[in-house]
């Protein structure tokens, strides 16, 4: 353990949580859904933190409200914490990501992350770490569905902010040396898009109680 952590200080990791979308199909800003005591997109911003030199959220739909619901009904408030606004979140998730990833700083390695990804950790963001090595990026799946968080190499910087809006990160992944990580935690593929998606989260919470931890997933 001791040497991983001496790893991660050498390794300068920085997190875009991408925060943008209009949540269509959520019928309400599903980022300020209460989840076990906090909105939905805090959950996801504290597991970041935990980890990360520095959060670039990306908002762009509900911008006023979430950033209301993080610095000031939580009082998160942080030096580590960048507020970088997509004007034109219609234009696709992807448009958001080349944002985030522009405003990075110096940093070795980035991920990519989802703010409506409650069940995400710091535990998940180190198993990544352990796993990148010399590879460009590491991409956890579940059930043969891939999922977040995504790390990243700084190689893969300027090939993201360099490829146009039409493309993804699936297909930038899919020709990049990516190392696959198989695992059956569903908490890599969890998001929250729909009413049942968010009544599924809160019954299995209620169920279960409350099951957030640091330590590495799958362990």
């Amino acid at each position: 353990m001791a040497i991983f952590w001496q790893s991660w200080y050498r390794a300068h990791m920085e997190t875009v949580l991408l925060a943008a979308g209009q949540s269509a199909r959520m019928g309400e800003p599903k980022l300020l859904l209460p989840y076990q005591g906090k909105i939905l997109a805090l959950h996801a911003l504290e597991a970041a933190l935990s980890v990360s030199d520095r959060v670039i959220v990306v908002t762009g739909w509900y911008r006023e409200q979430l950033g209301l619901a993080i610095t000031g009904l939580a009082g998160l408030k942080s030096d580590r914490l960048v507020f970088v606004h997509n004007p034109h979140p219609e234009r696709g998730q992807f448009s958001s990501t080349i944002l985030g990833v522009e405003a990075l700083g110096d940093c070795d390695a980035f991920c990519i992350s989802m703010a409506d990804a409650p069940l995400v950790t710091g535990g998940h963001y180190r198993t990544l770490l352990d796993l990148l090595g010399g590879h460009e990026a590491v991409r956890p799946y579940c059930d043969g569905i891939p999922g977040h968080p995504v790390l990243c190499s700084a190689v893969l910087r300027s090939i993201i902010t360099s490829a146009p809006l039409s493309d993804t990160m699936r297909y930038i992944l899919a020709t990049r040396d990516v190392l696959r990580y198989d695992s059956d935690d569903p908490a890599w593929t969890t998001d929250i898009d729909t009413p049942e998606a968010y009544r599924k989260l809160l019954s299995s919470s209620a169920a279960s109680g409350p099951n957030r931890s640091n330590h590495h997933p799958d362990a």
